[in-house]
């Protein structure tokens, strides 16, 4: 059978009925069972800033599942390094931790070493809760990433991950090509069983923390991870074979990349002026292009914005950022890995080219 992504209009005052329809349209087997489900929860945001999944998608999918009598359900997530302590706080300000009432537990409090099948990282750190879990939720927001390309079903396994792991990998990768394998290889060891993404307040351009969002007023949804990528590249109008973790993917066997085998159910609409990544691959432009772009980005920091707090340099692998009155950057150690922007809590930091104006 063909790889099914279901797209539904939807707001967020309303969205229950979309999220019990597409229930009753994949019937997802968790009766008796396990139920993990994970947000992502990038860093604390309130709902409006569409950094994290929006609560009343949370709220949602918790009753439709509520109604399938499952024998347990936990609601958590991994926000980064510096926010490994403030879980709960982090959750606290997204709306989240309402949303998840009595379910919601920190994955980084219980966790256990397993073997990864991965050059880059053999060996790593994952919640006991996703082990115990017999079926897993995502809910990603559909967003861009300056290294991905897009931030959704695939990339929302980052957070598999408590700690400092993720910025530690940014840097053993060193590359978003080994980047987009490692997070396959992380994907790889527990790929989501559903998925239901979070389109009604979307963000494009330099995400995954930027400040240019977009209304796009729908959820998608399917069992392929792949095939939903590869269904929201194309609404963000890559140029096919533009998302590294989506071809990998497919070549890998983890699911459907192909969109012609894809069986989409709703109004697929391309957005030609959707906003990418300054430094992401064009369409007009070729792998060459694209590291020259990638490789010319660095921080630059809006004074206006900055409170200087000093979490950019804190989430830095490579120790590039020092404070100041605000942060410098060491043009020789970075390596353009984003982690600095994702967890900028004012926003006040975007990765571009020195000189270039910020928005």
């Amino acid at each position: 059978m063909p790889a099914k992504v279901m797209i539904r209009e939807a707001e967020y005052a309303d969205c229950q009925a979309v999220v019990d329809e597409i229930f009753a349209a994949f019937s997802p087997p968790v009766s008796g069972k396990k139920v993990l489900i994970k947000p992502n929860v990038l860093r604390t945001a309130t709902p409006e800033e569409a950094v994290t999944t929006h609560p009343s998608v949370l709220r949602a999918v918790i009753k439709a599942v509520e109604r399938l009598q499952p024998k347990q359900i936990v609601v958590g997530d991994n926000p980064g390094a510096a926010s490994y302590g403030e879980n709960r706080h982090s959750f606290d300000v997204c709306g989240l931790l309402a949303a998840a009432g009595p379910y919601y537990e920190n994955l980084g409090g219980r966790v256990r070493e397993v073997q990864l099948n991965s050059r880059l990282l053999p060996r790593a750190v994952v919640p006991k809760a996703l082990l115990e879990a017999d079926y897993v939720i995502n809910l990603p927001k559909f967003k861009t990433h300056g290294l991905t390309g897009v931030t959704a079903a695939v990339k929302n396994c980052f957070g598999y991950l408590p700690g400092a792991q993720k910025a530690n990998l940014h840097l053993t990768a060193g590359n978003p090509f080994d980047f987009a394998e490692a997070l396959l290889d992380i994907f790889a060891f527990r790929p989501p069983d559903f998925a239901v993404v979070d389109g009604i307040l979307a963000m494009e351009g330099n995400g995954p923390a930027s400040k240019d969002i977009r209304h796009l007023g729908i959820i998608l949804a399917g069992t392929d991870m792949i095939a939903l990528d590869a269904v929201i590249g194309k609404i963000m109008n890559y140029p096919d074979g533009a998302i590294r973790t989506t071809v990998l993917g497919g070549e890998r066997g983890f699911g459907e990349s192909n969109l012609a085998q894809i069986d989409i159910d709703g109004p697929l609409q391309v957005i030609t002026d959707y906003k990418h990544p300054e430094g992401f691959l064009k369409p007009a432009g070729g792998p060459g292009d694209f590291w020259r772009r990638l490789g010319s980005l660095r921080p630059v920091v809006t004074a206006d914005l900055c409170i200087g707090c000093g979490r950019c340099a804190g989430e830095c692998p490579a120790q590039a950022l020092t404070m100041d009155k605000f942060p410098v950057v060491d043009p020789q150690k970075c390596i353009a890995c984003f982690c600095c922007q994702e967890k900028c809590p004012t926003r006040a930091i975007e990765l571009r080219e020195p000189g270039k104006p910020t928005d």
